[in-house]
């Protein structure tokens, strides 16, 4: 451990080491299935229930910062666990040993989905059958991880009425602007600052030895260089009509995790740069693999690259980055601010609010993954079955996820398998 000493801002462990950071989120990289809702569950289990690296309500305070901005939210969490423990490098480590391993993954399977593309465009074809089976799966891990959410951060009839609120509002709002994430979150807070929830809220002395990474001068000087980049964006987007600004585009400028910035990008990217059925394939191996759903830029960035005769390790990593870079560049920026903000009472009586209007903007997500599995499935019966097995066999076997990603595979594979030789009299 780097520092011994118990910080009271963590409320139980002292500071990790790089190493220690390094090894957690390097497994989370390869282990965390079914995308944020169920990223923000499994890092509550592990760093919050498990370990004790940080208290609920710390913890609950950088989802609801998570959620303000743009860019994926559970890899921002990711980032801002890193920084409070070791600073700038120590949420390069966290996030960053968060994100390659399914990047890779997602890179190598952009290249096999180009060699094997007549097959995966087929709807009919047992590739597709797979994929489809594989998500159900990952609809499954979304509505486990978001109940448990709800059960453990939104107590009392005040906080439900707040977070079930945000969902409805966040689910009957189609499309969503960009504005509404944000504002849902400091509505929640302002409800419970201006009629505090007794039962929630907490006060602490703050020890100004908490690590924000940054000082609050140069996270301003983030937030300029953040403004200035979508300005020129804003621009280049009117007169720049390639392949590469929308990823840009979508990673400034739209809030509420990958669930929201994939059907923008394939709005834009398809049919001209990309086939649909190609595009939908990949969203749904990013549902399969570990990792933030904003690593399909590498599958998408290896589809692109080698269709255009663009340098396809350059044109991964550019679409990577600008999906990626910008809301985890914003992350470092707010937390030195979001950190001076922790001072002021009204801060403190708003915080349930902000937590359980975070958690409620996570239960509208049920709903979207659940439509999306619905569009995309030539069987949706077929889906909503194995979703609930999926369910039975994570919750009430206690059998892991891959191993359930691998059943239900099976099951798709060998159902298209007899569909198509005429073994279901279909």
């Amino acid at each position: 451990m780097a520092n011994s000493s118990k910080d009271p801002l963590l409320d139980v462990a002292p500071r990790q080491s790089f190493g220690s950071l390094a090894w957690h989120f390097f497994i989370l990289g390869t282990t965390a299935f079914g995308g944020p809702p169920v990223h923000i569950g499994y890092f509550q289990t592990r760093f919050v229930e498990k370990y004790n690296w940080l208290s609920s309500t710390r913890f609950m305070e950088l989802v609801a910062m998570a959620n303000c901005l743009p860019g994926p939210s559970s890899t921002q969490v990711a980032f801002a666990i890193g920084i409070l423990h070791q600073g700038v490098l120590g949420g390069l480590v966290t996030g960053l040993m968060f994100l390659l391993p399914g990047a890779v993954i997602m890179t190598c399977l952009g290249f096999v989905s180009h060699n094997f593309k007549d097959q995966i465009q087929d709807p009919t074809s047992e590739a597709n059958a797979v994929a489809i089976c594989a998500s159900a799966v990952g609809v499954t891990l979304v509505f486990i991880a978001i109940t448990g959410l709800v059960k453990k951060n939104v107590q009392g009839g005040k906080l439900g009425l707040i977070c079930f609120t945000v969902a409805a509002i966040c689910t009957a709002t189609s499309p969503q602007p960009a504005w509404l994430n944000p504002a849902m979150i400091l509505a929640g807070g302002l409800v419970t600052a201006i009629f505090p929830d007794g039962g929630s809220t907490q006060e602490w002395h703050v020890d100004t030895r908490e690590n924000h990474g940054l000082s609050p001068c140069m996270g301003a000087l983030v937030i300029v260089g953040f403004l200035a980049l979508a300005v020129w964006t804003v621009y280049d987007s009117a007169v720049d009509h390639g392949w590469l600004i929308p990823f840009l585009t979508a990673g400034i400028f739209v809030w509420g995790g990958g669930q929201v910035v994939l059907p923008m990008l394939m709005l834009v990217l398809t049919p001209n740069w990309i086939h649909s059925t190609i595009f939908l394939t990949g969203i749904a191996l990013a549902e399969m693999m570990p990792g933030p759903l904003f690593n399909i830029s590498c599958f998408l960035g290896v589809q692109l690259s080698l269709a255009s005769g663009y340098p396809w390790l350059l044109g991964t990593f550019l679409c990577w980055i600008s999906l990626m870079g910008p809301g985890v560049a914003l992350c470092f920026g707010v937390m030195p601010l979001w950190g001076k903000l922790r001072t002021f009472s009204f801060y403190s009586r708003a915080l349930p609010g902000l937590n359980a209007a975070a958690v409620g903007l996570l239960v509208s997500t049920i709903f979207m993954v659940f439509g999306a599995l619905e569009r995309r499935s030539p069987w949706p019966e077929g889906s909503r079955a194995v979703a609930l097995c999926a369910y039975a066999l994570l919750e009430h076997a206690k059998l892991g996820v891959p191993a359930t990603v691998a059943i239900a595979g099976t099951a798709g594979f060998t159902w298209s398998y007899c569909r198509n030789n005429g073994l279901l009299g279909m």
